[in-house]
């Protein structure tokens, strides 16, 4: 047994396979992340809408159309009717930003961990250690709350403005028309698991409402604010879970047609960000959507490890070409003060 150990451990493509077998599988459609956000997940599970695959382009623009034509109005059975060209469409534009990642092998780390178990141990360990940072990472970044450097991608916090008059979103002045101001409530809700602060969560959700079938339908907010609205309703039996979040085992409840969820401030460290505290974001997944390209969609090196350099190090590189993008600022809303008895 122990002249196969030395076979099975002279090769050094051995960790390597172990690691390419191990890695986080992402699948086609980056499903080792994705299943395990909330956001991520929920947007997947609405369909190719709210989360897109393109082919390329150079950027993302968003169309939002905020003037009626001119060419419609009430006349005179004798007047000429009206033939104006129309540009229906303000645009908002977003770049793609890229995320990227690697596994690295050191020659001594190879030489250290010749034995079976020892060579399986150190590939699970570099496994679980990607697919946590990448986790971590990406969630972070969704829940960036401070001026976005020229590398990071959209959040909600700036998608979804506390102060939506004012600034700018995908290079377009939110002052310059209601479609790109999203709701913002900073009325005080003393108690988020109560009638009195169900009313206000449904009363925001419904003045962002575009149409019948057209409204917030994701509501997420802290866990401490998540768990007193569960308590309350679960007194009277007035929520169901959330089905298809359940068979990824994500927490989540329905209240009539919304999905309700958490983000857990507690579980985050200190470098990283999360929702900020009482705050309450409500999502229209019609009007947001995650968009990834197709050539970097949750993608690893095909061609496997390779030599950096002229050093002992090889390395299985990982990239992401993404963004969060909104086309309709208007149909989402945030809540500021929000807190549970």
């Amino acid at each position: 047994m122990a002249e196969q150990n030395v076979a099975y451990s002279s090769q050094d493509t051995i960790l390597e396979s172990l690691i390419l077998h191990t890695i986080p599988s992402f699948g086609a459609h980056g499903d080792g992340i994705i299943n395990q956000n909330l956001l991520l997940a929920y947007l997947k599970g609405k369909g190719s809408k709210s989360f897109k695959v393109k082919d390329g382009g150079l950027e993302l623009w968003k169309g939002v159309r905020t003037r009626q034509s001119s060419n419609f109005k009430w006349q005179g059975k004798s007047d000429t009717m009206t033939t104006n060209e129309q540009d229906p469409n303000q645009r908002m534009r977003f770049d793609w930003k890229t995320f990227t990642g690697s596994v690295v092998l050191n020659a001594l780390d190879k030489a250290r961990n010749k034995g079976r178990a020892a060579i399986k141990d150190f590939a699970l360990e570099l496994r679980e250690q990607a697919s946590d940072t990448i986790m971590n990472q990406f969630n972070s970044a969704f829940w960036n709350a401070g001026t976005l450097g020229d590398d990071e991608p959209q959040s909600v916090p700036s998608l979804i403005s506390i102060t939506p008059t004012s600034g700018t979103i995908g290079g377009v002045t939110r002052s310059t028309a209601k479609a790109f101001q999203n709701g913002a409530v900073t009325t005080t809700i003393t108690d988020i698991g109560s009638e009195t602060g169900i009313k206000e969560m449904k009363k925001a959700q419904i003045r962002q409402t575009i149409r019948a079938n057209d409204k917030v339908d994701l509501i997420i907010m802290d866990e401490d604010n998540y768990s007193g609205l569960v308590g309350y309703l679960a007194t009277q039996n007035r929520f169901m879970p959330n089905d298809k979040l359940a068979q990824l085992d994500i927490e989540a409840i329905k209240l009539g047609t919304t999905t309700i969820g958490f983000e857990n401030r507690l579980l985050t460290d200190d470098t990283e960000n999360t929702i900020t505290d009482g705050y309450v974001y409500g999502i229209n997944s019609n009007h947001m959507a995650f968009e990834v390209l197709k050539d970097g969609n949750f993608m690893w090196n095909p061609d496997g490890f390779e030599r950096v350099g002229g050093t002992l190090n090889k390395a299985l590189y990982f990239w992401v070409f993404c963004n969060l993008t909104t086309n309709l600022p208007k149909a989402h809303f945030v809540m500021t003060d929000v807190s549970n008895a």
